[in-house]
């Protein structure tokens, strides 16, 4: 799954190359699967991973705020359904703003998200500015049951 630099209304779904016989041995492009269109735009996604059948959460690098009230925001995406292949929408929400600390000063940079379904953990990676973007901080969260 791959969002897109800029604003879009889409998330492009792409075949996995070495997991899926369909795409080419040898490597090369990858066409396009399906898209998932979005119910309003985001902007300059960084990565989603699928949180369950028909909730994926996005990261994004968004840093103007006129989309979204946050900065940054960790977005989620309803689908009505499980995805197979046709035509869907999915609903975006954001929920919170991605932490931005680091003794540098200068912009952020969202680069992605990953969530392990076996130990119900979300992590997100932020590379800090100036000097300090050495070190990628991944800031995890764990899903809380009731």
């Amino acid at each position: 799954m791959s969002g897109e630099w800029g604003e879009q209304t889409r998330l492009q779904v792409f075949p996995a190359p070495l997991l899926n016989p369909a795409t080419p041995p040898t490597g090369g492009g990858l066409k396009e699967a399906w898209q998932i269109t979005l119910d309003k735009p985001v902007r300059d996604i960084q990565g989603c991973d699928f949180l369950t059948d028909t909730r994926l959460l996005c990261a994004s690098n968004d840093a103007t705020g006129t989309l979204f009230p946050e900065i940054r925001p960790l977005l989620q995406v309803d689908l009505p359904r499980k995805p197979d292949g046709q035509p869907v929408t999915g609903s975006v929400t954001s929920l919170f703003a991605l932490p931005q600390r680091s003794v540098c000063t200068g912009p952020f940079e969202t680069e992605g998200v990953d969530y392990d379904a076996g130990r119900g953990t979300l992590r997100v990676e932020m590379i800090p500015p100036g000097a300090c973007a050495v070190t990628t901080a991944v800031h995890s969260y764990q899903q809380v049951t009731d």
